[in-house]
């Protein structure tokens, strides 16, 4: 978690990203940020704010996701290239 000097893009509506809890989620492109005393949760695949009436399903249905699908097969292609190219 990292504070609000450290946030990966500026929140232009913070109330609707806004939750008064830590989030926190299985899927490993999921990121939560402490912010004034309230908390933000980050999707590093869509590079995007989640909004706080979505973050339930970061929580519980991560495995699910489809953004989780597409940087799961994007990071093993990348690992992949990165393999191939140090043969």
């Amino acid at each position: 978690m990292a504070s609000g000097e450290q946030l990966p893009k500026k929140v232009f509506y913070i109330n609707i990203y806004q939750l008064n809890y830590k989030p926190s989620s299985g899927c490993e492109f999921f990121e939560s940020y402490e912010v004034g005393g309230s908390y933000i949760a980050y999707c590093k695949v869509l590079e995007s704010y989640i909004t706080r009436s979505n973050v339930h399903k970061c929580e519980t249905l991560f495995k699910d996701c489809p953004f989780r699908k597409v940087g799961v097969k994007a990071s093993l292609s990348q690992d992949n290239e990165a393999s191939a190219a140090t043969s």
